[in-house]
């Protein structure tokens, strides 16, 4: 090792205390940096083994093909694996209740098609010959049929064939007479099956929301198919990149588009998709993080090599004074940053991983909430080399990009400069003179500790800039947290209820449908219930009472010309006596106004919340000014009477933010608002006609919202009532939360630590600082100040130093937070704010920063003599 080397690492260990903050540094920024590649990698590796388990582990599909053509396949040496499937035939499902749906489709598969497509077993286990069969679920779910493991079944299996002799399949969706051209099924034999396991869905490739027939799959004995019959081979590459390469030696070029189809959801998470963008959006929000971490990193870990730099002036002077070379100088600098990242960066790379694997671990079941089949596929720590080796090199270029300028200058110091420390301080009386009101305001201490801010500029714009930084890069990241927050909450608008019906019963419900409805509220699943009706009619407002931006809109939009009424769209909402009543209680109003026929009056609700096409975002808006209509002139089009205009006037006693239990409380489009009206007006308005209102919901809220629709199912089966108008939304509602809740955790676990790298920044800058002024301390001592005098003096620096940085920290952090708003802006409209909380907390943790590195700086030389500090060198 050279000498240069040898005085670097002694340098290093002298300093001990700049180098175990430099490390730390250094190990917080290479940990974020693996953080976000490896949860990029993990997240990609989820999304992989999620398609695989949901669709299948499977590139590119024919259907129909002969024998000859799936031979061809393989035998092809690009093909690793083959699947082959064939549908056995059609049966009419006895008692099913959805008229869509009246098929069961028998689906051979082979062993292979077991391996390569999912079958996931909800009890039972998979057939094993072609006598058995695995039933879906949602024959009963959707069908209303119920079959159980161990039941035999003998069906009459055909196929189906249209009028014209046009033999359908599952693609095509079932032809009822009302479509123009009926089908019919043509038996050609019975078949009895054993069930011997009830399955999930089978995913869209198998069996699509539109095919006519609900999927059993058996076993496919292949040396039974004869040379015309044709099957659907599944093909697996052992090079998936090639799939979009070789489709003509597969055979695909002798088919049309519809024969055959890629895997696209698979493709496009390996990065293969040549008609998906996914993978670059997925790097470039990684590029954008890793940016803003590179960006704090270089600044913390250049003011330490500049510290450094600063502190190792004389002794550069001293070996450039017996022959050092500037290139030797500035390989010494660079030497010390590749120590410091041989530490800290293994270090970094290892918390990196521990840290996202542990939140991952921890947020799992929020993961698993997300997707339908989270309950098979976690999302777990997947450390690829890719991933690592990016943030190693990321991790080595921030450190030598924060390197480079103090190597630069360190090439240029003087020998006999550096030696003498002349350069250090260049003063005038003029620079360090300070106002009169500066010493009456604040005493000598404060006029002193303004005077030496302005001797030492450059220690003091480091302190001021690694302040700066801080301040910046937390309200920043806050803002950022808060508008992805913010945006993500209002995309996924939550609603109240978790279960819905649908009846196709208008007027009145039937006294069986009040009975099953009755009874599900019963339930002890069952929390809430309520039925709604709801109508559509439009009213035209003057515009005296609309928001001059909604007004220009429809204006521009061609709705209306300048200065007449303009068109608004109301959506009536009727509600059970219950429900409202409940509402109007919890708005302090009185029932009463509300239930007079001969007064019809209604609660209005102004808020909409929709996707605009051509500004391609989400708008939140509202139609009427601080001046509201007491009353609007609604009219309905009754279409079954030759389209026979009804009208009627009703009084909106009051606006409300919120809707009763069941109803939105948006409306979904920009000129809409929504009327909230009791069942008794429903009834008594628009000449008292009841069939112009569409059909009941009946929505529910449930402690357990997956008990509760069992509970719900057995009731309707024994009413004898569809089961698959029956939905439960509780999975995709909750899904909504669980990301608001995933990014929450990821956004402050990201402000965390970007604030500790900013400690670590200005711990590091004022430590080091008061460091290399010992002997400047010790001389004000020697002339006689005394100890309160003193720490009044360094009390006044912390106050000066946190006031210049929050000078020019807050209006840059609210510049950049503005530039956050208006990024945020173009996908969702919502109103610019401050993170308010968090400029509080930078302004209280800047002054508690610097008062508690300046208090520890001072604890190592508060006791330290005084003549020994006057003769000892800077360390």
């Amino acid at each position: 090792m050279n000498v240069m080397n040898r005085v670097t690492l002694a340098t290093l260990k002298r300093s001990k205390t700049r180098t175990i903050v430099t490390i730390i540094g250094i190990i917080l920024s290479t940990a974020m940096i693996a953080a976000v590649t490896t949860f990029i990698s993990s997240f990609q590796n989820f999304l992989i083994n999620y398609t695989k388990a949901d669709t299948g582990d499977w590139h590119a599909v024919l259907y129909n093909a002969d024998l000859d053509t799936i031979e061809g396949i393989s035998q092809n040496r690009e093909v690793q694996e083959v699947a082959v499937t064939k549908g056995i035939g059609y049966a009419l499902l006895e008692g099913g209740l959805n008229e869509y749906k009246p098929y069961l489709y028998v689906l051979g598969f082979d062993e292979k098609a077991f391996e390569m497509l999912p079958v996931h077993l909800k009890s039972g286990r998979l057939p094993q010959n072609e006598n058995e069969v695995v039933v879906p679920y949602h024959v009963f779910t959707n069908g209303g049929v119920q079959y159980k493991v161990g039941d035999t079944i003998e069906l009459d299996i055909g196929y189906r064939v249209l009028d014209d002799g046009t033999v359908l399949g599952q693609k095509d969706y079932y032809r009822h007479e009302e479509d123009g051209a009926s089908e019919k099924l043509v038996v050609t034999g019975t078949r009895t099956y054993k069930v011997v396991g009830i399955c999930e869905r089978p995913p869209f490739a198998i069996e699509e929301y539109s095919a006519p027939g609900y999927t059993l799959i058996t076993v496919l004995d292949k040396s039974k198919l004869g040379e015309n019959d044709t099957a659907n081979v599944y093909i697996k590459l052992k090079n998936p990149r090639r799939v979009y390469d070789i489709y003509d030696s597969l055979g695909m070029d002798k088919l049309q588009y519809k024969d055959y189809e890629y895997n696209d959801d698979l493709l496009r998470f390996m990065g293969i998709s040549q008609n998906d963008n996914f993978t670059a959006v997925l790097y470039s929000l990684a590029a954008i993080l890793i940016a803003l971490i590179m960006a704090g990193s270089v600044s913390f870990i250049y003011n330490s090599f500049s510290i450094s730099v600063s502190e190792r002036k004389k002794y550069f002077g001293l070996l450039s004074s017996i022959g050092a070379t500037a290139q030797q100088l500035k390989h010494s600098v660079f030497f010390e940053a590749l120590v410091l990242a041989a530490i800290g960066i293994p270090l970094g790379i290892l918390s990196g991983i521990a840290g996202i694997g542990v939140t991952l671990h921890l947020l799992r079941d929020m993961f698993a909430s997300i997707m339908s089949l989270g309950d098979r596929v976690s999302m777990t720590l997947s450390v690829s080399i890719p991933s690592v080796i990016t943030a190693v090199v990321l991790a080595l270029v921030t450190i030598l990009i924060s390197a480079y300028i103090p190597a630069w200058r360190s090439g240029k110091i003087s020998p006999i400069d550096a030696i003498r420390q002349t350069t250090d301080i260049k003063l005038t009386a003029r620079q360090v003179r300070t106002w009169r009101l500066t010493r009456k305001l604040f005493g000598m201490e404060g006029d002193l500790a303004l005077k030496n801010l302005k001797r030492s500029r450059k220690r003091y714009r480091s302190t001021v800039i690694s302040l700066f930084m801080s301040i910046v890069l937390f309200v920043s990241a806050s803002s950022f947290s808060m508008y992805l927050m913010d945006s993500v909450s209002n995309v996924y608008q939550d609603v109240d209820y978790d279960l819905y019906y649908f009846t196709n019963e208008r007027g009145d419900l039937k006294d069986s449908t009040i009975k099953v409805y009755r009874d599900i509220v019963l339930l002890d699943s069952i929390e809430q219930g309520s039925i709604v009706r709801e109508l559509y009619a439009f009213t035209d407002i003057p515009k005296e009472y609309l928001n001059q931006s909604f007004y220009d809109e429809m204006i521009d939009n061609g709705f209306i010309p300048h200065g007449e009424e303009a068109p608004i769209n109301v959506i009536l909402y009727s509600v059970d006596r219950d429900t409202f009543k409940y509402y109007v209680r919890q708005l302090g109003l009185d029932e009463s106004l509300f239930t007079n026929p001969d007064s019809p009056a209604g609660i209005a609700i102004d808020y909409q919340h929709y996707y605009d096409d051509q500004q391609k975002r989400f708008i939140n808006s509202s139609i009427f000014s601080s001046k509201k209509p007491e009353s609007i002139a609604l009219t309905v089009v009754h279409q079954e009477d030759g389209e026979r205009q009804l009208k009627e006037d009703i009084q909106l006693v009051v606006f409300a933010n919120e809707a009763p239990f069941g109803v939105p409380d948006y409306a979904s489009s920009f000129n809409s608002i929504l009327v909230v009206v009791s069942d008794e007006i429903r009834k008594a308005i628009f000449d008292g006609d009841e069939k112009i209102w569409g059909p009941a919901n009946m929505y529910f809220a449930a402690v357990d919202p997956f008990e509760a629709e069992q509970d719900i199912m057995d009731i309707l089966v024994d009413a004898g009532l569809p089961t698959h108008n029956l939905l439960n939304i509780a999975g995709y509602i909750q899904n909504s939360r669980n990301i608001v809740t995933i990014i929450s955790v990821f956004s402050y676990g990201f402000i965390i630590l970007i604030s500790l790298i900013s400690i670590a920044n200005v711990f590091n800058t004022i430590s080091t600082n008061i460091n290399l002024r010992r002997i400047e301390f010790a001389m004000l001592k020697s002339v006689g100040m005394t100890d309160s005098s003193f720490n009044r003096m360094l009390n006044y620096e912390c106050i000066f130093y946190g006031l210049k940085a929050l000078l020019y920290g807050l209006p840059v952090s609210v510049l950049i937070t503005y530039l956050i708003h208006i990024s945020i802006r173009q996908g969702v409209e919502m109103p610019f704010r401050l993170p308010t909380g968090s400029i509080v907390v930078s302004v209280l943790s800047v002054f508690f920063v610097v008062f508690a590195s300046m208090v520890y700086s001072m604890r190592k030389i508060r006791h330290e003599n005084i003549m020994d500090a006057i003769k000892s060198e800077s360390v």
